[in-house]
């Protein structure tokens, strides 16, 4: 009989394991870095937003990036080229992985 309850006793504590849930996941965000390598180019500009083209050299290799931005106050259009010298750094806006 002790053997029996000895048994019964091994088989519910092996029954009842507590299930392990995972911890939920924090959001990853993605921000990629590269050099301009040409003179950013002003598409469009709707005030107070701006549209510019330009190309920039990732690690993964080059690409023709379109971003935009706004501006405030007076300004002449002239205003992006000090932000975006050949040679600064970009960096793209942080996006969910």
């Amino acid at each position: 009989m002790k053997k029996l309850l000895l048994a019964a006793i091994i088989l519910i504590a092996i029954s009842c394991k507590k299930e392990k849930t995972p911890a939920p996941k924090e959001p990853e965000y993605f921000t990629r870095c590269g050099v301009l390598l040409s003179t950013p180019t002003l598409d469009s500009f709707v005030s107070p937003t701006y549209y510019i083209t330009a190309i920039v050299a990732f690690p993964e290799g080059n690409e023709l990036v379109h971003f935009h931005g706004n501006v405030t106050g007076d300004h002449d259009g002239s205003w992006f080229l000090s932000r975006y010298d050949i040679d600064s750094t970009y960096c793209t806006e942080p996006v969910l992985k």
